[in-house]
């Protein structure tokens, strides 16, 4: 080998001719073979431009997939079909929200089938858009998931499964403590208060979605407009429930057992079900 090629031989190796025919030529270190590889890295030690770069996989935004367009598609078409006059029905939600009259509202008694509608979709919307916000809170934290589309299904299913347990709770609660008449008041403002959330909710979800870069600050806006509705659903059942001292204490006992634990519970499956996936 000739003097200039042994004073560089962490760059360059001989490579012998397999055949008579064969000339001899270079080859950088990375062409070497195997062994001799290796036993220059233990020598000289890893030289940076022959390990390369190593491919990073490209992460396309949940608001790519399909699936959770087609999601989308069909909530906002549930809510366009059946949310017109929403003028009316929005003060009709914001009247059930924050009053506490025991007089019956003649609203309610003509319009009951196409209210109800419209709480249904409303009520899908918060669930939907609850399912892209948790997703991309879990999805932050590197829990990630198969995909977008199982993620935020599942996590819209299980929203949809916390308002019906809540749904049922109250109901037993409020019958029990304070009446049915009462109770179907508490029961109107927690149906008004997730059919309201949902509407300003659906803002950050779409943003997550497509522009992940500012997920933070749009999770910590969702967070905001979350607590701010279950506050005012707290207060409508503390002014309905609190007539004298001692019920105090039954409603402390009633925010750990069914505002505090609950959403605690809620996120531990949430975790349970990315777990599922991820496996």
């Amino acid at each position: 080998m000739p003097a200039a090629t042994a004073n560089h031989t962490t760059a360059w190796t001989l490579r012998m001719p397999e055949s008579p025919s064969d000339t001899v030529s270079l080859c950088r270190e990375s062409q070497a073979p195997a062994a001799w590889s290796e036993g220059m890295t233990a020598k000289h030690g890893v030289v940076a431009w022959t390990r390369g770069m190593a491919p990073e996989e490209r992460v396309s935004p949940a608001g790519y997939d399909s699936g959770v367009m087609t999601l989308l598609i069909a909530v906002f078409l549930a809510v366009t079909f059946n949310f017109r006059h929403y003028s009316t029905f929005i003060k009709t939600f914001t009247q059930n929200l924050f009053s506490i009259r025991t007089r019956a509202n003649a609203f309610d008694e003509h319009n009951t089938m196409r209210e109800t509608r419209v709480t249904v979709s409303l009520i899908m919307l918060t669930c939907v858009s609850e399912g892209i916000l948790m997703y991309t809170y879990i999805d932050r934290s590197h829990l990630l998931w198969s995909s977008a589309f199982f993620g935020i299904a599942s996590l819209s299913v299980l929203s949809a499964v916390y308002y019906l347990w809540q749904l049922a709770v109250y109901h037993t609660v409020g019958y029990t403590f304070v009446g049915p008449l009462k109770s179907s008041q508490w029961l109107k403002g927690f149906n008004a208060s997730q059919c309201l959330i949902g509407i300003p909710l659906i803002i950050p979800a779409l943003a997550v979605i497509f522009y992940p870069n500012f997920s933070p600050w749009l999770l910590v806006a969702a967070a905001i407009l979350y607590v701010m509705a279950r506050m005012i659903f707290i207060f409508k059942g503390f002014r309905i429930f609190y007539n004298k001292s001692y019920t105090l204490i039954y409603f402390i006992l009633y925010l750990c057992a069914l505002e505090i634990i609950p959403v605690i519970l809620f996120y531990k499956t949430s975790l349970f079900l990315t777990t599922i996936s991820s496996n």
